[in-house]
């Protein structure tokens, strides 16, 4: 006796073929089904072209952002008088987002308006929002000048550069945490700070005048190994420090004038450590041969 056959009816059939279908086009667009990215904002900063130009927050502790994002923008009118191009310069800097409708045809424009300019404005301006489409890669001079509550500064790995001025009189600002690839320190820019060591990280070439100009708590400073260059007045009034150590191996240059060299008024300073293949480079070249009795080699 035949065993009876098992058949399938046409409206079982369509159930599974819609399962099947339906599975593999949940499948393939499955992103639709996923939570729409919070958008999470950037506050106290202002960014323009990977660069921070100002803090206003109030932390004591602040870990600085390697990157950002254009987030929705807000629209403000109004009307301004510049007396000159500097002026409109600054203005562009201030309230145009790099890139940001109109900020190519006003940068044209202050280029060859007549002053005194009368400029009526209208601006959107984007906020920022956390996202990897801008780089961080300096900061721009005077963005945390005179902050009296920061205390610790901690540099994200895409800072190339600090710009003049950067943390003047910031004088908490008692712990740097400094990132390798950073490769210039500005003019001015940790004038009156209070760390009391120093260890730059081993990618910085150049140091401009008056870096840590008065940095009165500052008693150990470690040179790294790529600085070639160390301009005028660079640890001028630090009188507590005690110990350089440079490490580097190139016969670093340094400017001077009858008032300001790299270590015056160093009061307290005892010892300035340098490899032994550039002892005499120090001993016999100006500046540097103010402090012929404190060398000793590595």
């Amino acid at each position: 006796m035949e065993k009876s056959k098992s058949i399938i009816s046409w409206g079982q059939l369509v159930l599974i073929f819609g399962t099947v279908c339906f599975f593999l086009f949940a499948l393939v667009t499955s992103v639709k089904f996923e939570k729409p990215k919070e958008i999470v904002y950037i506050t106290d900063y202002e960014f323009n072209s990977g660069e921070i130009i100002s803090y206003t927050g109030t932390d004591s502790i602040v870990e600085l952002p390697s990157s950002y994002s254009l987030g929705p923008t807000t629209n403000y009118s109004g009307s301004i008088t510049f007396n000159y191009e500097s002026e409109a310069f600054r203005f562009l800097r201030e309230h145009y987002a790099v890139g940001a409708e109109g900020y190519y045809d006003f940068y044209r424009e202050l280029l060859t308006h007549e002053y005194p300019w009368v400029y009526d404005y209208s601006i959107d301006k984007p906020s920022f929002i956390e996202g990897e489409d801008i780089a961080v890669r300096g900061i721009a001079d005077s963005a945390f000048k005179e902050n009296k509550t920061l205390e610790k500064v901690i540099f994200p790995s895409s800072i190339e550069s600090i710009g003049n001025f950067a943390f003047q009189s910031c004088s908490n600002l008692t712990e740097i945490v400094f990132n390798e690839g950073l490769t210039f320190i500005g003019d001015s820019s940790f004038w009156g700070c209070s760390m009391t060591t120093l260890e730059l990280p081993c990618t910085l070439e150049k140091i401009y005048p008056y870096a840590f100009f008065s940095c009165r708590k500052l008693e150990t400073v470690t040179i790294p190994e790529n600085v070639k260059n160390m301009t005028l007045g660079t640890f001028n009034a630090c009188v507590k420090l005690k110990t350089v150590t440079i490490l580097s191996t190139y016969e670093i240059e340094a400017w001077s004038t009858s008032t300001y060299q790299t270590f015056s008024n160093c009061t307290s300073l005892q010892t300035i450590f340098v490899p032994a293949q550039n002892l005499n480079y120090y001993k016999t070249t100006s500046p540097w041969s103010l402090y012929k009795n404190k060398y000793k080699t590595i």
